[in-house]
């Protein structure tokens, strides 16, 4: 056996080391040590980042990027890009391919930075005046949303115009450098580029966002106005996009959210998985509720897998719940990893790792795991399942016709304002003021990001799914659904979010499964 195994080798090795040519070994070593660096300074990053998030130190990432100046450039881009043409080995290919993924985006990250710091910058000072007085901009989506009166929220809204026309001439300038760079980086358009390094058809996309809203439509309307109702004065007829912050409040179920129950809630959901959170030394959770803190949750993945940090300020609600059970998810993720390579612990497109964090968000509004995990009587746990079924509709509503926007702006279509308000008002059920228009720029998620977060929610659900095919409608409760995952989350970011989905069996990412759960969530709570 071993003399024929030798004798096959031999020739074959000798063969990839031909293909291989001298000018190929270069250039790899060449990548190898950009790869060193680039660990280095996404390490530095996030170290930085968890530092001002929890203890309120100054931030000054711009410092990191100066000190590796060298790292992002055309050149380097060119060799990674080179080097993936010449790869034999279909690994090494991916590789290379993530790598020159993060490149491009860090790259135009980098030639953008001045202006995005401008916009943030005049975000961050610049004024409103509300009846008189000076409101800083950052605050007004919070005054929108405490404010009870139709009619005042109404002048909140259109008070912001001014300062929108101004962001909007600076946002026109980034939009118009991201096609610029896109062309210094050899793609013919925006949309080629995204296409390329995402690995999306943009097209086809298109038709799913498209069948999305025309098969949820009915549904969501009914929804809508169940949701409508519980609000005097306001119906379909004269709700405008200023009145959607009170349809998301949740204050009528805080009280079965309490703050001291958050971190208990996590450990005993994943305890019944098999999966001991609490063991983990590579996994920190700091639930301090220190001033300093800021009060949202976030995973920061210093080194994966073995230093990954969670930051919590338990407070309660459900909202709470969500953000904590969201990034648990992503912190089971890249500390279970078994990857060494950087770019498949670090630089995957992000469909994969938002999957598992919806996955662990949507389990706190499990029917079952409801009724095990907090006091609500049948009649509130129905509610909180129809509010969650609504609220879940309305965002994949919205990142739909947020995505064809996107499509429509990057394509160059004409008047993108009109197009914008159009199709979000379509989509979302309210109707239509001039202001809506002027939002266009200040509402867009570069890079479709907006597809990223559609793809990870239709893959949760798909996953989902097999969870309850596999481990039962109460998956949660079974130690082999923690293997599975174990599996699942041990690959990092080895698998896109197509490869994924057909590792469970399916040809690729679909929005079936999930309009399937949200009509099964509507049946179960349909009085």
């Amino acid at each position: 056996m071993k003399k024929t195994f030798l004798t096959l080798a031999v020739p074959f090795i000798a063969l990839c080391l031909s293909s291989c040519g001298p000018g190929h070994r270069e250039n790899m070593a060449r990548i190898d040590s950009l790869r060193v660096s680039a660990e280095q300074l996404i390490r530095a990053q996030s170290q930085m980042g968890w530092e001002n998030w929890v203890f309120g130190k100054m931030s000054n990432q711009d410092s990191l990027y100066k000190s590796n100046v060298d790292l992002f450039t055309l050149q380097n881009i060119e060799l990674v890009k080179q080097a993936e043409l010449d790869e034999p080995d279909s690994t090494q290919r991916k590789r290379l391919h993530y790598f020159k993924r993060y490149l491009s985006m860090e790259f135009i990250g980098k030639q953008i930075a001045a202006l995005t710091d401008s916009v943030s910058n005049v975000e961050s000072t610049i004024m409103v005046k509300v009846a008189g007085k000076d409101v800083p901009y950052r605050q007004i989506p919070s005054l929108l949303a405490k404010e009870k009166s139709q009619e005042k929220r109404a002048e909140i809204y259109v008070a912001v115009d001014p300062v929108l026309d101004s962001l909007n001439t600076m946002l026109i300038r980034v939009e118009n450098t991201y096609q610029q760079l896109s062309r210094d980086l050899g793609y013919p358009s925006y949309n080629a580029m995204l296409e390329e390094l995402k690995g999306i058809d943009l097209d086809e996309f298109k038709r799913v966002c498209e069948m999305v809203l025309a098969d949820t439509k009915d549904l969501y309307m009914q929804l809508l106005d169940e949701q409508l109702s519980r609000y005097p004065g306001i119906n379909r007829g004269n709700f405008h996009r200023y009145d959607t912050s009170p349809l998301f409040r949740s204050e009528r179920f805080t009280a079965f959210f309490r703050g001291d129950s958050m971190m208990p809630a996590v450990l005993r959901t994943y305890a019944g998985m098999g999966i001991d959170i609490g063991s983990m030394n590579n996994l920190q959770i700091d639930s301090e509720p220190r001033e300093t803190k800021n009060p949202r949750a976030v995973c920061f993945p210093i080194e994966v897998p073995s230093d990954v940090r969670l930051s919590i300020k338990p407070t309660g609600g459900s909202d709470d719940f969500s953000a904590l059970f969201h990034e648990v998810g992503h912190g089971l993720h890249f500390a279970s990893t078994t990857e060494h390579a950087i770019e498949f612990k670090y630089m995957g497109e992000p469909t994969v790792t938002e999957t598992f964090a919806f996955l662990s968000e949507y389990t706190f509004s499990n029917q079952a795991w409801l009724r095990q995990f907090t006091s609500m009587p049948t009649k509130d746990l129905k509610d909180f399942v129809r509010f969650h079924a609504f609220y879940r509709l309305y965002y994949i509503r919205r990142y739909s016709a947020k995505f064809l926007y996107e499509l429509h702006l990057h394509s160059g279509g004409p008047s993108p304002d009109k197009a914008y308000a159009e199709l979000l008002s379509d989509a979302t059920g309210y109707l239509p003021v001039p202001s809506d228009a002027k939002r266009y720029l200040t509402d867009l998620d570069p890079l479709y990001y907006s597809a990223g977060y559609l793809r990870a929610w239709f893959l949760e659900a798909q996953l989902s799914k097999v969870l309850s095919e596999k481990f039962g409608a109460n998956w949660f409760e079974n130690h082999e659904t923690g293997e599975f995952l174990r599996g699942l989350w041990a690959r990092g970011d080895r698998l896109n979010g197509d490869e994924l989905a057909m590792s469970l069996g399916y040809d690729g990412i679909h929005p079936d499964d999930l309009i399937a759960r949200v009509k099964a969530m509507v049946l179960f709570s349909t009085p």
